[in-house]
Formats: C-alpha cells, sequence, structure tokens
C-alpha cells in the first residue's frame, strides 16, 4: 500500500465505525455494537437459531450430509480441502528455506497463490448453502440486528433505511472489507506501530475503548499486532525483510510450530521409553485420529520403514499375519542370534 492508503485505513480502524457514502448526499456510519447491543444481537441469533431448528431447517452438518447425498460435496472434495491447507503450508516452509533465492522463491509464491485460488474454489462449494441452515439464517438476522440497530447519519440521528435497505447497506460494507494482507501491513509498520507501542500495547489507551466493545476491524488489528510482538520478541526473530513477507514469514511460522511439536512429541516419546526401556516396540491406545497421527509422528525413520513394510505385507496377504512372522521381526531376530552366538 502506499502510505496514505495505510493511513487512511488507519484511521478508519481507529474511529472503530464504518462510513458508507450511499450518494453524493448521503453518508451513514456503521458503528460497532455496545455490550448491551451485542447481548441483544447474540439473543436474536439463538432465538432465530432454535426456531428454525424447530421448524426443520438443516443444521450445518446435516446439510453437508445432503449435499454429500446429492454429490454436490464428497469425501474426496473434503480430502482435497485438507491436502491443499498442508501444501500451502509445505509450499510457505519452503519459500522461507529458499528465501534467498530470488527465482526459486518467486516461482514457489506463484504455486502457492494458485493453490489458494484452488482452496477458495472449494471452500465456495462447501459452504454454499451455508445460507440456508439453521447457523445461516440465524447469522443472517443477528447481522441484519445489528447493522438496523447502530446505523445513524454522521451527526449520529438513527438512519431510517428510507433510501437504502439493510441488505445494500451490508453489500457496500462488505466491498469496503479490509483484506488480511492489508492488516498485517498496518499492524507492523508506523504509525500504528508507533501508537500501540505508545500505549503500551494496551487496547483500552489504543482505542479509547474497552475491549469488549472494539470492533471486528479493531480485533483483527490487535491479533496481528500481537502476533507481530511475539515475532520481535522471539529468541531468535527472522530478518526484517522475512517479517515484511507475509508468505516468508508464515514460513518461518510454520517451522517454528512444527519444530515445538517435534520437541513435544520427543518429550513424551522419551517418557514412554523410560517406561518401556528393554522394549523394542511400544504400543500405544489412541481415540482420535489427531493422537494417532500424533504417535506416528513419534517414528523415527527406521519405525516408518517397520510401519510402512507391514503395511504392504498385510495388504499382499490373504489371510492375518502373526507378529513374529512380520519380515522385519524375522530379520531382527536373526541379527540377534546371530550377535549371541558370534556367527
Amino acid at each position: 500500500m502506499e502510505p496514505y492508503e495505510r493511513e487512511f485505513l488507519l484511521s478508519r480502524i481507529l474511529f472503530g465505525s464504518i462510513m458508507i457514502d450511499v450518494n453524493k448526499d448521503l453518508t451513514i456510519c456503521i458503528h460497532p455494537p455496545t455490550i448491551e447491543q451485542n447481548f441483544f444481537a447474540q439473543h436474536v441469533f439463538k432465538r432465530v437459531y432454535d426456531e428454525s431448528l424447530l421448524s426443520g431447517v438443516f443444521t450445518r452438518k446435516e446439510m453437508l450430509g445432503l449435499m454429500k447425498e446429492q454429490e454436490v460435496w464428497s469425501e474426496e472434495k473434503e480430502k482435497a480441502l485438507e491436502k491443499n491447507q498442508k501444501k500451502i503450508e509445505d509450499l510457505k516452509l519452503k519459500l522461507y528455506e529458499n528465501f534467498l533465492k530470488p527465482s526459486t522463491r518467486e516461482g514457489i509464491r506463484r504455486e502457492i497463490r494458485q493453490t489458494e485460488k484452488d482452496q477458495v474454489k472449494l471452500h465456495g462449494e462447501k459452504h454454499q448453502n451455508d445460507h440456508l441452515d439453521c447457523q445461516g439464517i440465524a447469522t443472517y438476522s443477528r447481522l441484519n440486528w445489528v447493522v438496523e440497530n447502530t446505523t445513524t447519519h454522521k451527526d449520529g440521528t438513527p438512519y431510517e433505511f428510507d433510501e437504502i435497505s439493510i441488505n445494500g447497506i451490508l453489500r457496500l460494507k462488505s466491498e469496503q472489507a479490509i483484506e488480511v494482507d492489508q492488516y498485517r501491513e498496518i499492524a507492523r509498520t508506523d504509525p500504528w506501530r508507533s501508537i500501540w507501542i505508545n500505549a503500551e500495547k494496551d487496547t483500552g489507551k489504543a482505542f479509547q475503548r474497552i475491549a469488549a466493545e472494539l470492533s471486528e476491524e479493531q480485533q483483527q488489528l490487535v491479533s496481528w499486532s500481537r502476533l507481530y510482538d511475539n515475532v520481535g520478541e522471539a529468541h531468535e526473530s527472522p530478518s526484517d525483510k522475512i517479517i515484511q513477507d507475509d508468505d516468508a514469514l508464515d514460513g518461518w511460522l510454520i517451522k517454528q510450530s512444527r519444530e515445538r511439536e517435534k520437541e513435544q512429541s520427543k518429550i513424551k516419546q522419551d517418557g514412554l521409553e523410560s517406561k518401556h526401556q528393554n522394549a523394542d516396540e511400544v504400543f500405544v491406545l489412541t481415540s482420535s485420529r489427531e493422537e494417532a497421527e500424533e504417535v506416528h509422528n513419534m517414528n523415527d525413520d527406521y519405525g516408518e520403514y517397520v510401519r510402512a513394510s507391514r503395511r504392504k505385507e498385510l495388504s499382499e496377504s490373504k489371510k492375518p499375519i502373526a507378529y513374529h512372522n512380520f519380515n522385519d521381526v524375522k530379520i531382527r531376530a536373526m541379527n540377534e542370534a546371530s550377535a549371541k552366538f558370534g556367527g
């Protein structure tokens, strides 16, 4: 962004309300709801959700099930969503690791953007009927209530919705939404950075408003600001060039996250090994797919080889295989016997 664009968006975020020029003669402001208004809005959401449910409207889970029955959505597309998310993370990590190689870096960036486009398309397909389920109907009712009760003229007098409808206002508000990359740039640069530091990173001082009444835009800016605070305070903080590149910084964050996960897995593995010091293998019961994945990640290269080898043997065998008949177990037994008898 140009400096003037950044400063304009920051002034809007600090203001807290969203100003919309409906036409040359009409400007309206949508204000963030107070604590009391937010409660009433959530009350509307709950009432409409419960009414919709009693009327036989599908829940989001039921709607997704119907879409699968009608082949609008499928498990294959669900897996594609997960695969794309993992691919985006892997690509961002790769971009970070190749940051000093411009041609490689930019090639990876193009692949990230294309994968993100694929992901947006899949998300669009999965959520195309969200507005028809209980949650969608209730969300729309809540948004309508908020706009109806927080929209005023510039002088603060309530707007009567005589020249533009609530739907029209919601559309114009959506068109003015601040993008994620814009929030990130504002959060890591001046003039906001100086304001944030001088306010001692306190939302009340920065916005002159209690935390519970911050606008959605203010909440977003605070979240990104705290992320950049954490990055800057890290033991081995990345360079300024990495911090200024959203994809590269995401890659750095992904690397830190995966290293923490490995360390946590190692701690758990060390705990298991201390309890089973003489065991060749330790079998761990899990109660979810996430736990199973975590245990799987504890395997070293040899453990992964054994796992893959046994899966292959089981898939090729026409009958169950006893543990002592797995190839790796036979080989280990022969090696142990050979070492014991000096052969």
